[in-house]
This record gives structure tokens, C-alpha cells and sequence, in this order.
């Protein structure tokens, strides 16, 4: 059997949704080319013909696919892509409904002290995602470019049902969804170490703080209190120092330099 990439793709993806490597070989095959025995379907496949009537079982009871009867033959067909992916949807859904319903007698305890690592940017991303899409009150975000293109439509949503969103953003940007205000990013300490960071408080009741790089992600999500604190703290007074500059920039500048050199060294306050 060629696989393609995109072959290869899609049978790694079915492996998610817990297909074994066959079932999902039997699947993609029948998709591209059906009807098909099932000495068809272990030829064109790869499938050792002593397994294939075991999968083509496994595929039916998933109803995957169905036999239909030839003159000679048995035959089979896949169920449609669309189908299939609307009748799995279905089947997670019951899924979870019959969990809740089955576990809201149970009185569940939340443990704020833990704090959730995450090395995988798309964990990341995902993580984000959920917080923006719970969020009943506030979001304070400090992003970039690069997660704004993997978050706008995320913060346009939460937006439009009236979420209050403030947005520390670095670098310029057309982002309409709360008050943006915009950071330099050549003035930044994330500039000076050749980074990025994202930095999300929901309800001042969660925080996820990450710092991004071109080869390593490194974030931290908890609901302890101090952490969420500590994180909200820091982007509240980022916006007050932005808002402040923006409203008095000339007589800073002609007190702290015009990089606001005397400012940011906070080891010492020169005066003169």
C-alpha cells in the first residue's frame, strides 16, 4: 500500500479516536476506493489477509462501514466522511451527557494549590482557548502577534458576549476586542532575552503564564490564589504604565531619558 502524507495524517488521526493502526488503514482505503472485498481491502491496504475479516468486524460494529452483497462476493462501503464525523460528534456528545448526569451527585472538591506545566505550545494554546471561551467577567491578556493569529477569533467571541477584555499587546495590531494597549516590543525584557510571552487571567480566578521562544515553550495555568494575584498585579500595573506614558510622555521623558533609561533601572532612583 502507498501511504501520502495525507494518508498518513488521517490514520494517525483516527488512532486519536481509538482506531488501531489496521481499522484505520481498512477505513482510509474503502474512503479512496469502494465497493471492495475483503481480499481487496487486505491487498490494497497491507493488511495480513489472516486479519482482515477481524477488522472489517471491528469497522462494522463502530458502524464504519457496511457489507452489501454482490452476486459472487460480499462487498463493502464506507460510511461517508461527513457521516462518520457527524455520527462520532454525536456519539462523544450522549457521552458526556450520560457522564455529567451520572456524576452530579457527586460532590466534587477544586484543589487551587496545584500548578499545571506545560512544554507543548499547542497545550498552550489550547489551555487559552478554554479559559477565553469561560471566562463570564474578565480577561487581562498580554500577547503578540504570533498568538493572536491562534486567539483573535477566541477574544472576538468573548468579546461579543460582553466579556471586559483588556489587552497588553506587543507591536502593532488591528485587534478590536476590548481596550488594546499597545507595548513596545523594542523596549521590552522579553526583547533582551529573545522572547515572547502570553500571560492570561480569567475571572481573576485563573492564570496561565508562558514564555515562548523559537525552539522551547515553557508555561505555567493554576487557580491559586497568590499566582493569580501575582499575575494580575503585574499586567494591571503594566496598563497603568502604559496609560500614564501615553498621557505624560514628554515630562518622563525629560525626567527618566529618552529610553526611560533612569526608570527601568530599578536598583537605584536618580533623581538629578
Amino acid at each position: 500500500m502507498v501511504v501520502n502524507i495525507a494518508m498518513k495524517a488521517a490514520i494517525s488521526k483516527l488512532a486519536l479516536l481509538g482506531f488501531s493502526n489496521y481499522e484505520a488503514r481498512a477505513y482510509t482505503t474503502l474512503l479512496q476506493d469502494n465497493p471492495l472485498t475483503a481480499y481487496e481491502i487486505a491487498k490494497i491496504s497491507g493488511i495480513p489477509s489472516s486479519k482482515v475479516y477481524e477488522v472489517i468486524r471491528k469497522l462494522e460494529d463502530k458502524n464504519t462501514i457496511q457489507s452489501i452483497r454482490a452476486e459472487r462476493s460480499r462487498l463493502y462501503i464506507p460510511v461517508s466522511l461527513d457521516e462518520f464525523v457527524e455520527n462520532y460528534k454525536l456519539s462523544i456528545e450522549d457521552s458526556l451527557n450520560s457522564i455529567r448526569k451520572s456524576l452530579r451527585g457527586v460532590k466534587v472538591g477544586i484543589d487551587t494549590n496545584y500548578t499545571w506545566h506545560m512544554n507543548a505550545y499547542d497545550d498552550m494554546i489550547l489551555r487559552a482557548k478554554r479559559m477565553l471561551g469561560s471566562a463570564r467577567e474578565t480577561a487581562l491578556l498580554l500577547i503578540w502577534p504570533d498568538e493572536v493569529s491562534r486567539l483573535g477569533e477566541d477574544l472576538t467571541q468573548a468579546y461579543k458576549r460582553d466579556l471586559k477584555i483588556a489587552v497588553i499587546h506587543y507591536g502593532p495590531t488591528n485587534l478590536n476586542a476590548g481596550q488594546v494597549y499597545r507595548h513596545s516590543v523594542e523596549d521590552s525584557v522579553y526583547a533582551e532575552r529573545g522572547l515572547r510571552g502570553l500571560t492570561l487571567i480569567a475571572d481573576s480566578r485563573e492564570a496561565l503564564i508562558g514564555k515562548i521562544s523559537e525552539t522551547k515553550t515553557d508555561a505555567i495555568w493554576s487557580m491559586n490564589d497568590a499566582f493569580v494575584m501575582m499575575a494580575e498585579d503585574y499586567l494591571r500595573h503594566d496598563i497603568y504604565m502604559i496609560k500614564t506614558m501615553m498621557r505624560f510622555n514628554p515630562l518622563l521623558k525629560e525626567a527618566f531619558g529618552q529610553r526611560y533609561e533612569k526608570m527601568v533601572d530599578v536598583f537605584k532612583d536618580d533623581n538629578s
